[in-house]
């Protein structure tokens, strides 16, 4: 009797650590984002170092720098972008290349005077294009004014060892030339740390390599800058599919 209880009683722990098994791994399945992604920045834009758009909703009065010499406030910068390892999802993204062009205007709460232009590399297919293209409008929620979307082939490239970091179109249309920041200690960069881009959910550190150069032109954009903000980012970023019928 005692044996047949206890045998009993092992069935009904061995029923119970399925139940367990099952409902985890479906809540798993339902739980898992529709895609993931981590990606490394090559990025720089008009304003000083470092990045005020991170600690105000307006970007910097450019001032006398307009087109009549009034001032202006303006972000405009090359976000050069390539995809370590992501999925979106099923459809692989790694090494996937964007070259984004922007300017995020005066105020992107409100997305006024502001542009993007979004420059997929030619081996970067039609549904990575399509994946992307809902990521990065879920990374950069600004209701931008004016849209575009671009083919252009680019190099990337970060050199450690020489401490120059670089981006450039194969049509000459855009470049970006970043050299590290030398701190205190030459053995460390120098990071920003706990400082959140944009719609990612956690990054590697802000680390700061000054634009030497960074240039676009497109889609009747066009601008020059040299010896202003420029870092280097590794974010991380995932969430759901925006549905179809969304803005």
């Amino acid at each position: 009797m005692r044996r047949m209880a206890r045998l009993l009683l092992l069935s009904l722990f061995a029923l119970a650590a399925s139940l367990v098994y099952f409902t985890s791994s479906a809540q798993e399945k339902t739980s898992k984002p529709d895609f993931d992604l981590t990606a490394s920045y090559i990025e720089a834009c008009s304003c000083d170092m470092f990045c005020p758009c991170y600690f105000n909703t307006h970007s910097t009065n450019h001032m006398g720098m307009g087109e009549h010499h009034m001032d202006q406030h303006f972000c405009r910068a090359n976000l050069v972008l390539k995809v370590d390892k992501g999925f979106y999802k099923d459809t692989k993204l790694d090494g996937a290349k964007v070259w984004i062009a922007t300017d995020l205007g005066s105020d992107w709460s409100t997305g006024k005077d502001s542009w993007l232009v979004v420059n997929f590399d030619p081996s970067v297919g039609k549904e990575q294009q399509a994946a992307l293209g809902d990521i990065l409008g879920q990374l950069y929620p600004i209701p931008w004014q004016k849209k575009a979307v671009d083919t252009a082939a680019f190099s990337w490239n970060v050199d450690a060892k020489t401490g120059v970091a670089h981006a450039k179109m194969a049509n000459g249309k855009g470049e970006v030339t970043l050299e590290r920041v030398s701190g205190n200690d030459p053995h460390h960069e120098v990071v920003v740390h706990n400082l959140k881009y944009w719609g990612a959910q956690s990054n590697d550190g802000f680390r700061m390599w000054k634009s030497k150069h960074e240039a676009f032109e497109g889609d009747g954009h066009k601008f020059s800058y040299d010896g202003t903000n420029g870092f280097l980012i590794t974010i991380h970023f995932s969430g759901n599919a925006k549905p179809a019928s969304a803005d």
